[in-house]
């Protein structure tokens, strides 16, 4: 075992969370689900190994770098980073839901907003419950 490398103990899923974290901080999310798992991921990221410090990505790249963390991944793995969908998708009901409780599952597309800015929001559709695309939005001024 390498100094570097990951301790056995910890999951495969743990890691796509941190993921999934780490690049939703580099794209500017803040919701209050990002800033209570923070002690965990970064104490995850120390038993994985000494973060390097780079240059802070543009905006723009670190929205790609978001967009290419989600895609592939599952709506559990997606709730359980980014907390529940703001408002849903459903095709039946032919309508988007605010505030959906635990309605969210059945829906095929999830929106989050990008807090830090305020005009920003992210699109992810599913498949399959796995996630397929991620489109991000501004909102009209």
């Amino acid at each position: 075992m390498t100094p570097n490398s990951p301790k056995p103990s910890a999951q495969p899923r743990e890691f796509n969370q941190l993921a999934l974290w780490m690049t939703a901080n580099l794209a500017g999310m803040v919701t209050a689900v990002l800033l209570l798992r923070g002690p965990f991921y970064r104490a995850l990221a120390r038993r994985v190994g000494q973060p390097r410090r780079h240059r802070k990505p543009s905006r723009r790249r670190s929205l790609s770098l978001l967009a290419a963390a989600i895609i592939g991944t599952d709506k559990s793995t997606i709730e359980s980073v980014f907390g529940p969908p703001r408002s849903t998708a459903i095709p039946d009901l032919c309508a988007i839901v605010v505030h959906p409780q635990k309605l969210f599952w059945q829906a095929d597309q999830w929106f989050y907003p990008l807090v830090r800015d305020g005009h920003t929001a992210m699109a992810i559709r599913f498949h399959d419950d796995l996630a397929t695309h991620v489109e991000f939005f501004a909102s009209p001024a």
